[in-house]
């Protein structure tokens, strides 16, 4: 829809199609963007795309990247758990809360007072304690013999609008070598737990799923060293806190 042409994967399978961070070239009126397609996380327990293949995506695209301009957080249907999980990781977790994001509901093709459907569920957002720039509800495919054609061109100017009205000027970044940790650490503060239901399993979780990194990617020693370094640190860090709430419950 942002570029105007059939060119990116999508995939109704329970397994996914976005196994690595896809860009996209495109101009904007003229302002040249580069969209990048991210790894989903968390989806569910149905066979989808590995945390440990999104993370190293992730962290891979962080460390090609100058920084970010813009979230756009893309779902479909209603929210849930999951939903607010990453939601949480990627504009806390990963860009802490410095990166603007807009909200994109797909789906809305019967909807007839598209501005009704919306504030709707800018309500249902700000239940989750979400707050994106501004939530929009879009027609994201034409439809069959061009059903909703009309509707599709209006969901794709708004949304080239959006982007345009709130990316950032100056992307924002992060030292990326300190990425892994505080993504880490962060992630337990948030209570979020991606990668399992409780935080002990989190703190285990994480750890193999930073094995599985090391042994894919194709990351200097050194920079391995760092990252290791910084993960044990933010480890230690979680496990005191861990033993403090123990204590404090006791």
């Amino acid at each position: 829809m942002i570029l105007g042409q059939d060119i990116a994967k999508v995939s109704s399978s329970p397994r996914g199609c976005t196994f690595e961070n896809q860009c996209y070239e495109t101009r904007i009126g003229d302002i040249p963007y580069c969209i990048y397609d991210t790894a989903g996380l968390n989806e569910g327990d149905r066979g989808r795309v590995p945390h440990w293949k999104a993370i190293k995506g992730l962290y891979t695209l962080i460390r090609q990247l100058d920084g970010v301009s813009l979230l756009v957080f893309c779902m479909r249907g209603r929210i849930r758990d999951n939903t607010y999980a990453n939601w949480l990781f990627f504009f806390d977790a990963i860009c802490g809360q410095k990166v603007p994001t807009i909200a994109v509901v797909t789906g809305c093709e019967q909807e007839e007072n598209s501005e009704e459907a919306e504030a709707q569920l800018t309500i249902a957002f700000k239940k989750y304690s979400m707050l994106p720039k501004e939530v929009a509800g879009l027609v994201s495919i034409p439809g069959k013999n061009n059903e909703y054609e009309e509707k599709y061109k209006r969901s794709q100017q708004r949304l080239r609008g959006l982007i345009v009205k709130y990316h950032r000027e100056k992307p924002w970044s992060e030292e990326k070598d300190k990425w892994f940790a505080q993504l880490y650490e962060r992630t337990y503060e948030l209570q979020i737990c991606i990668f399992a239901k409780s935080r002990l399993q989190f703190v285990e979780g994480i750890r193999g799923a930073f094995e599985e990194f090391k042994r894919n990617s194709n990351l200097e020693e050194g920079d391995i060293d760092t990252i290791t370094k910084g993960l044990i640190e933010a480890e230690e860090t979680v496990l005191k806190k861990m033993k403090k709430l123990r204590h404090d419950i006791n």
